[in-house]
């Protein structure tokens, strides 16, 4: 029924009405993100109410194209398009047949968001009931199809559909984030739950290609884009891991991971003070591979002076694989790739104590490589291309 004209589309706002005092900001928030999200497409103005956005239409707009921009921005709970009518049963009654619900049956939710009106839910399913004959449709508590009606103050909604959004808080009301994205499959599905916590990524990709041009064909470009639907755009640090693999050529192989992502995380720390952010996402699940255990994760980021979050910390492969699905990373992710952090190690240590790092990290001046490293980034910006 999306090919009828809707007055606007409705957008409620889920878990920000539990912010209290803070409320306002996490809406100043939301709103510019949904402003930036449809930057692109026709709507007349967006009106806030208190627990929702409307976004009122013109002719000119395309409801299916804003719904779809809508569904990837985190902090909106629920999207229905909605049709206005004038407060009162008869009106209600009468808007009601646009659905056109051809004699299928109907079950009547409504709720008074305001107070004040003499009538009350009850009285409009009570009337629904009196007049279904006219309405050409029958009112059932089990109906094929539900009518959502919403009673405001000076006019009523009407509505059939409650299109599930991503949910949580507005990208950046939490701050910036230094996320490790690697191109498997973990590590975006980190990056959208981090963004549904408020947090706007700063990617880090560690990657094995010689060259820009390479970057620039592989597929973490189609990832980054792909995750910049969350959050309107995404920046990236490509960082080369060539100068890590020349200097830990010759330490025993069992060591080589717990040691890259002490390198990685201490690199991760010195991006993060020069743009004042306090907050390191991965992607590890608790004893998922070797160099995630328990002891692997302690001595990989020792003397690491920053939050380091794993929100698939507590999940297993299946779970993680459905979620990538559902959030549309899957398929990008397990296309072909030459991942820095899949080194084939026959026997990886899974108990490797932090003073072996700790002294395998000195010996191999890896604070002198980071120093080197660091000037051969490159920092790339992409746009949200929906």
């Amino acid at each position: 029924m999306m090919d009828m004209s809707y007055d606007a589309i409705d957008v409620r706002f889920g878990e920000l009405l539990l912010k209290g005092r803070n409320l306002g900001r996490f809406i100043d928030v939301l709103k510019g993100n949904i402003k930036s999200a449809l930057s692109n497409e026709h709507y007349e103005k967006i009106v806030q109410s208190r627990d929702r956005f409307l976004i009122m239409l013109s002719d000119k707009s395309n409801a299916n194209k804003i719904i779809e921009k809508l569904k990837y921005i985190p902090g909106v709970s629920i999207i229905s398009p909605v049709i206005f009518t004038e407060p009162n049963i008869k009106s209600i009654i009468s808007t009601s047949a646009k659905f056109k619900f051809k004699n299928d049956s109907v079950r009547i939710e409504a709720h008074r968001s305001d107070k004040s009106h003499a009538f009350n839910s009850k009285d409009i399913i009570s009337a629904f009931i009196k007049n279904q004959d006219k309405n050409k449709f029958e009112i059932d508590k089990n109906g094929i199809h539900t009518l959502y009606i919403n009673l405001m103050r000076d006019k009523a909604l009407l509505y059939i559909k409650r299109i599930k959004g991503v949910g949580g808080l507005p990208v950046g009301s939490s701050g910036n984030c230094a996320l490790l994205l690697s191109g498997g499959i973990d590590s975006p599905v980190a990056s959208i739950m981090a963004m549904r916590r408020g947090l706007y990524p700063i990617y880090l990709h560690f990657h094995a290609f010689s060259t820009k041009k390479e970057i620039e064909h592989s597929k973490i470009p189609k990832l980054l884009l792909l995750l910049s639907k969350y959050s309107m755009a995404s920046e990236v640090y490509y960082i080369p891991s060539h100068l890590f693999i020349a200097q830990t050529s010759k330490i025993p192989e069992s060591y080589e991971l717990v040691l890259f992502k002490r390198f990685m995380y201490k690199l991760a720390e010195r991006i993060c003070a020069k743009h004042d952010i306090n907050t390191i996402i991965t992607g590890e699940s608790i004893g998922q591979v070797a160099s995630q255990t328990i002891d692997n994760m302690l001595a990989s980021q020792k003397g690491v002076d920053k939050l380091i979050l794993r929100p698939l910390a507590g999940m297993d492969k299946d779970e993680i694989i459905k979620l990538a699905r559902q959030m549309g990373t899957f398929e990008l992710s397990i296309e072909p790739y030459r991942e820095v952090c899949s080194m084939k190690i026959r026997n990886p240590g899974t108990k490797i104590p932090s003073k072996i790092i700790d002294r395998l990290y000195k010996n191999c001046k890896l604070d002198e490589c980071i120093i080197e490293t660091e000037k051969r980034i490159k920092k790339v910006t992409l746009r949200s291309v929906h």
